[in-house]
């Protein structure tokens, strides 16, 4: 305990600072009570994302271009977490978790190649990463091919499995092969990285908190996969991410060939049977699960708090709060009422534990 102490105290200190700086249940109250998005945005300027709002006076700014600025206190946590850790290890495991974010950036450089798009016309897309990524941005923007930017790529960070994705780009002629390349080349990096920190704790918390990641990640595709893609059975199982730890390849070829949703339920872990038990349309189990995650991931910190598996956690929390926020805010521009919004969210379970003072 004590080496660890040493070692990750700090981390530690740090990341429980960065934890009390979320999005309180004071504030999914009153989030979800504003009428309209103006007012939504207005109360988010007195929280924790008030530096990413931009100044607004009577309309509210495109949610496109809000979407990316919001994302500016996660990424500072990226580079405030890498910076209070000591061995070059631990930093990669955070950066391999980050580097989610350098692929997504990358999917729009390659559909910008694609459409024929200016680096300009997509901007609002891009993630605000510049200042922890070390990919050379200028430079692949600047390829006249996809081919080009692949080139451009070090092999061991995306270059490889893009080289190999791109039979299949070429013979599909669509960029679906690619991007879902550099999804698994994310999760290849990531479980690099955590294997790279021997065996421990450290690595075992690391370990588990991916591998749950992982196994609802996939839930999720299938589910995507089989309703908006209308893919056969035996080629969505192609697209899961190896990795998960309770949900097997066997289990995720049934879930694939199965149609109906209470079956479909029945088919998963008995783990997740509680959380999903009332869920009845297709379009719910994603906040379901993202709810039970939400809660694995509090259990995190309240175990032995000395190991990187802290930074982790706090991490993907922080990014599912972000990811709850872009679609209150959607939620607010589409004027939808408070319990279809509250419908929506993952936070929901934490929210409803709120009483206003009378």
């Amino acid at each position: 305990m004590l080496p660890a102490a040493a070692k990750y105290g700090y981390l530690n200190a740090k990341v429980r600072a960065l934890r009390s700086r979320k999005l309180t249940q004071e504030d999914h109250h009153f989030l979800l009570a504003a009428k309209d998005l103006p007012a939504c945005l207005s109360y988010l300027a007195t929280t924790s994302y008030s530096s990413c709002l931009p100044e607004f006076e009577q309309e509210a700014p495109e949610l496109r271009f809000l979407e990316r600025q919001l994302a500016r206190p996660l990424l500072t946590d990226y580079a405030k977490v890498i910076r209070s850790l000591r061995g070059a290890k631990q930093q990669e495991v955070i950066l391999a978790l980050f580097r989610r974010f350098e692929a997504e950036n990358l999917k729009i450089l390659l559909r910008a190649q694609f459409a024929h798009l200016t680096r300009e016309a997509v901007s609002h897309l891009l993630y605000p990463i510049a200042h922890i990524s070390r990919l050379p941005w200028d430079t692949l923007w600047a390829c006249t091919s996809i081919q080009q930017c692949i080139d451009h790529l070090p092999p061991d960070i995306f270059g490889r499995s893009l080289q190999n994705a791109l039979p299949q780009f070429d013979a599909q002629g669509r960029l679906f092969p690619l991007e879902m390349a550099l999804d698994f080349s994310c999760f290849h990096l990531l479980w690099e990285a955590i294997y790279g920190l021997g065996k421990s704790y450290n690595r075992t918390v690391s370990k588990n908190i991916i591998a749950l990641y992982i196994d609802i990640l996939n839930t999720l595709w299938v589910i995507r996969l089989k309703i908006e893609y209308q893919l056969p059975a035996e080629e969505i199982v192609n697209y899961t991410i190896p990795g998960g730890n309770i949900i097997s390849l066997t289990c995720l070829n049934s879930l694939a060939r199965v149609q109906d949703i209470t079956t479909f339920i029945n088919l998963l872990p008995h783990s997740f049977h509680q959380q999903l038990s009332e869920i009845k349309d297709w379009g719910n189990i994603d906040r379901s699960l993202e709810a039970y995650f939400l809660h694995y991931l509090a259990r995190v910190f309240s175990g032995q708090p000395f190991h990187i598996g802290i930074a982790v956690a706090y991490l993907l929390e922080k990014e599912i709060e972000l990811s709850n926020l872009i679609t209150l805010l959607q939620m607010k521009a589409l004027n939808f009422t408070i319990k279809e919004s509250r419908a929506r969210l993952s936070w929901q379970l934490q929210e409803n534990g709120y009483v206003p003072a009378s």
